[in-house]
């Protein structure tokens, strides 16, 4: 599939959602033949003919809808969804920088919409603990592709399943990939005599020696051993096996009891103290929050050790090598799989490849139509109309019988800003969604970064290693809001302490930091997150996404590519 044509240059992931539907996969099966259910009853409430209900349905406003076109309100696919689907659909567009303070307004006002398309968890997690949604189970009957999805992939209902023993979440299954990935340039480690490191040690003293020791040749001190910032730092927590970020705190399990990742904290930040106080990553780091300085140098060829953030392989390894190439032709680089540490040897954080999307209003006048119209838009000939646009007109079929974009422009204008209306559709469960089908193996650049997606994929899915937390971070339990404040309060005042001491020098000792924080921790109440997260695992252990789940859906996922 030639990705070169793609429209609005966004990144793989979203690529891979449209060119998940056009039917490449063997074992799709399209229509609507399939009984929804093992029950006779069941088979016949989803077939009989249904009057139309009427039902309103969020969806995010991101602005993109060209004026040639209409409005979110008002477009060629609502139309059509109106006109093939089984209800008469009102969209309310939701600004997607405001959407949770806007629910909250429309729930305060009784006027919130039926079906709530929301990506954030403890947003969803506090309208289920104010008794403001609908369980589902009584509407599956309507729902034959969601059933057929929760017997595929029963990860899925464990995620949608609240404490009550209900499913109230709706989600969808993404392709696993990994959330970071440590590139390493490999020419800087010949030219220094290096071996590939095997452990952080000896990746700490590589990235001492891409510091220092002139790796570029030209008499100046000005590379760097690594990257680190906001999403590259917790690639470096989960060198250690510690899943904290910006708004989660690390948790471990020990026989059995859930406890506080202290161990893990020390050892990572004892690392990251070492690279800063070693010139080893732009002392400006805590400024770069978003990585995009530390990108420019990497693709200026001043980083030895990258640490890459999810999402866009194709873009990466066809664009930014190109470069990278044309700014340091020398530049070679390879995947770095996490070095073994001293507190184990662990596999990178996955990006979430089963993501909740979507909750119904416990007001909906009409759950019949609100899954009535669940199903239609989960349908794979429905979702392929509105995401890759008309056959023939927006694509066509590409050598591996994928969708290949006719017209990029055509597409952008045209089909792009329908993606927010399949927010619940599962690409993962296709194999022309996934990365590795992004690529014409027939060009030498796109056959090299097939070929390192597949040994990122081997170095990063690796069984043998132990994941970093007890979960992805969206199927960590949601605390209550008093619990909220106290994890709030913990989260900044550890982050300041652990800035403190990366920064401070031998004035204030990682050690040092890790008593502050637990002093402090013990001051803002955390004994009560302790209860919660035990009680939590004690009651939801055998029900709950887990980590262990994750790795289950990566491992069917690699049978679906070769």
């Amino acid at each position: 599939m030639n990705n070169k044509k793609l429209w609005l240059g966004m990144s793989v992931s979203l690529v891979a959602l449209g060119a998940t539907l056009a039917g490449c996969s063997n074992d799709k099966k399209e229509g609507t033949e399939a009984s929804p259910s093992s029950t006779q009853a069941a088979a016949t409430a989803s077939q009989k003919p249904a009057a139309r209900g009427d039902i309103t349905v969020s969806m995010y406003d991101r602005g993109a809808v060209p004026a040639a076109e209409g409005s979110y309100e008002e477009n060629r696919w609502t139309k059509w969804i109106n006109q093939n689907g089984p209800a008469n659909v009102k969209y309310i567009p939701i600004l997607r920088s405001d959407s949770t303070k806007k629910f909250n307004v429309l729930f305060a006002s009784g006027s919130a919409p039926d079906i709530i398309n929301e990506y954030n968890t403890p947003f969803r997690g506090s309208l289920y603990d104010q008794k403001q949604l609908l369980p589902i189970d009584n509407i599956l009957k309507f729902m034959p592709e969601y059933q057929k999805l929760l017997t595929q992939y029963p990860q899925l209902k464990k995620a949608g399943t609240k404490p009550d023993g209900k499913i109230y979440e709706i989600g969808k299954v993404k392709e696993a990939t990994p959330a970071h990935i440590l590139l390493i340039r490999t020419d800087w480690l010949k030219k220094l005599n290096l071996s590939m490191p095997t452990t952080t040690e000896e990746m700490l003293n590589v990235a001492n020696a891409f510091a220092n020791q002139d790796p570029d040749g030209n008499g100046k001190k000005d590379t760097y051993g690594m990257n680190m910032s906001t999403y590259s730092e917790q690639a470096i927590n989960e060198l250690f096996g510690e899943s904290s970020s910006s708004s989660l705190l690390a948790w471990d399990l020990k026989d059995g009891k859930v406890v506080r990742a202290w161990d893990k904290e020390l050892a990572s930040l004892s690392f990251k103290k070492k690279l800063y106080e070693g010139g080893m990553i732009d002392k400006d780091y805590i400024n770069d929050k978003d990585g995009a300085k530390a990108k420019q140098d990497f693709l200026n060829g001043k980083i030895g050790i990258y640490v890459k953030f999810s999402g866009g392989w194709y873009d990466f390894s066809i664009n930014d090598m190109a470069t990278l190439k044309k700014n340091v032709p020398t530049a070679e680089i390879a995947p770095l799989g996490y070095p073994k540490s001293p507190v184990g040897t662990f596999t990178g954080a996955i990006d979430n490849p089963v993501q909740m999307t979507t909750v119904i209003n416990a007001k909906a006048k009409d759950p019949e139509a609100v899954g009535r119209y669940l199903d239609f838009m989960m349908k794979p000939e429905t979702a392929s109309k509105i995401i890759n646009g008309e056959e023939g007109t927006h694509w066509k079929k590409g050598p591996n019988g994928c969708p290949q974009t006719i017209s990029p422009d055509k597409s952008k204008n045209e089909v792009g800003y329908a993606l927010d209306y399949e927010m619940f559709y599962s690409s993962g469960t296709d194999a022309c969604s996934f990365v590795l089908n992004q690529f014409n193996p027939g060009i030498p650049a796109e056959k090299a970064g097939m070929d390192m997606y597949r040994d990122v994929q081997k170095l990063y899915f690796d069984e043998k290693r132990e994941y970093p937390g007890i979960a992805l971070g969206d199927h960590m339990p949601v605390y209550p809001a008093d619990l909220q404040l106290i994890n709030t309060t913990i989260l900044k005042e550890k982050g300041d302490l652990f800035v403190k001491a990366i920064i401070s020098g031998d004035k204030y000792t990682a050690e040092q930091a890790i008593k502050d924080a637990q002093a402090a921790y013990d001051k803002a109440g955390g004994s009560k997150l302790d209860e919660f997260m035990n009680k939590w695992y004690a009651e939801n252990k055998d029900t709950a996404f887990l980590a262990k789940d994750a790795m289950a859906v990566v491992k069917s996922q690699m049978q679906l590519v070769k």
